[in-house]
């Protein structure tokens, strides 16, 4: 029996709690996809598209410097998956964003994305990718690895 264990993931990084959330505001198409509008403020809409059909809409439901909710309202993935675009909607992506002396933490939470969700395997592949390749170098070196670009 799989557990109903939350993808998580935990990156450091050498950047203030300012330039972490501008990251995750204004530059997400820097990082991860293409980026319809800047969210800024909770109830703003934005869409992430990967070109092609693949999309998702997510809403700010929650936004602080240290914290950031992202609820996934709308989801049309190009994937032979059935049932995956209906387990994406509601889910949650939390954001903890933990300064220490030297460094600064980012905790990524995908609530709703467990071991046995039918895209668990593809989707945390994703997100591996994403958080701990792409949006770490981002953070580290200005240049991400985002698609398309």
């Amino acid at each position: 029996m799989l557990q109903n264990t939350n993808y998580q993931r935990n990156i450091i990084v050498n950047q203030s709690s300012s330039d972490i959330l501008r990251a995750l505001t204004y530059d997400i198409d820097m990082w991860w996809a293409n980026l319809d509008s800047s969210p800024e403020a909770v109830g703003d809409i934005f869409k992430i598209s990967f070109g092609g059909e693949s999309y998702w809409k997510f809403m700010i439901k929650e936004i602080s410097e240290t914290h950031l909710i992202w609820k996934c309202v709308e989801s049309n993935q190009d994937h032979n998956l059935k049932g995956i675009d209906e387990e994406w909607l509601n889910t949650e992506i939390e954001w903890r964003i933990l300064e220490h002396p030297n460094e600064t933490e980012i905790q990524f939470t995908h609530h709703g994305l467990v071991p046995d969700a039918i895209c668990y395997e593809v989707c945390s592949n994703g997100w591996d990718f994403y958080i701990l390749k792409s949006f770490q170098s981002y953070l580290d070196s200005g240049k991400g690895l985002p698609l398309g670009k």
